[in-house]
């Protein structure tokens, strides 16, 4: 019977203990773990590492490496018309203060219960501020903003923001549809305003045409009197005159001026 009850206690005991590991990257949190009644903080294990077999413990491992958390956020701005973007924080926590972690802001779930919200509100309240074309060239500054406003809410908490990055901007279709829209408005009143520009350009090289002509015909009805057109008849003539098998008939001149009248008479009707 002592044999038996011998063995019965040691199965108890070696059925109530644990060899808890902690991986590396991570530190463990360790607290007891009672029959009855609260487990309370035993202490903290930096991993790779082991308890080793322990009289009913239980450890929380809480990855103290940095890591990304991106939200996926769809937000109104200023003028009423939303933006879906992506937010990203690169955060790490103290391995000095996983007791804090786990004893205050809920273990290995820390960001999903305690921060996750106030970053999603921290973003939002900057987007918010600004019109939605704005938002692409305020990226910089709103995840500037948003990190010194996380840093200061998490001063001393163990939680450590590193960068806060906001990016992958897409807009609304119907944003999308009116800027096209107006894209394709602004192409065809430039082609307009260009083909309106020719046209008056064409008109006033037709008017200037116009005009030069305008002028010629009043500078010879103004300037060739009757004595000079005498003088340049005579000078055709003697020009014409030496032409082999050409016979000229030259009529008197009028009393008016006229230019005198002359017939060209070919050699084969002579």
């Amino acid at each position: 019977m002592f044999v038996i009850a011998l063995l019965v206690a040691v199965a108890v005991a070696y059925a109530g203990c644990n060899n808890h590991h902690t991986p590396a990257g991570h530190v463990g949190y360790i607290k007891s773990r009672p029959f009855l009644g609260a487990g309370e903080f035993v202490a903290v294990q930096s991993g790779p590492t082991s308890t080793g077999f322990r009289w009913r413990l239980q450890v929380v491992n809480i990855d103290v490496r940095p890591r990304t958390f991106s939200e996926v956020m769809q937000i109104p701005t200023r003028n009423r018309l939303e933006v879906q973007l992506r937010a990203h924080a690169r955060v790490r926590l103290d391995p000095a203060r996983v007791r804090v972690i786990v004893e205050t802001y809920g273990g290995d779930r820390w960001y999903e219960n305690n921060v996750r919200d106030q970053y999603r509100s921290a973003v939002r309240d900057k987007v918010q501020q600004l019109d939605v074309f704005e938002v692409k060239d305020e990226m910089r500054a709103i995840g500037d903003e948003v990190l010194a406003d996380m840093r200061a809410r998490y001063k001393d908490t163990g939680i450590e923001f590193l960068s806060v990055d906001v990016g992958d901007i897409m807009y609304p279709q119907g944003v999308v549809d009116s800027v096209i829209a107006k894209f394709v408005t602004n192409e065809e009143n430039e082609r307009k305003d260009v083909e309106l520009e020719i046209a008056q350009r064409q008109i006033q090289i037709g008017i200037a045409e116009a005009q030069g002509i305008a002028d010629a015909q009043r500078i010879i009805r103004t300037t060739l009197d009757p004595m000079f057109l005498q003088f340049e008849a005579l000078r055709a003539i003697e020009e014409l005159g030496p032409a082999p098998n050409t016979t000229f008939i030259i009529a008197p001149m009028s009393k008016g001026g006229s230019p005198p009248f002359i017939l060209q008479i070919p050699e084969a009707s002579k």
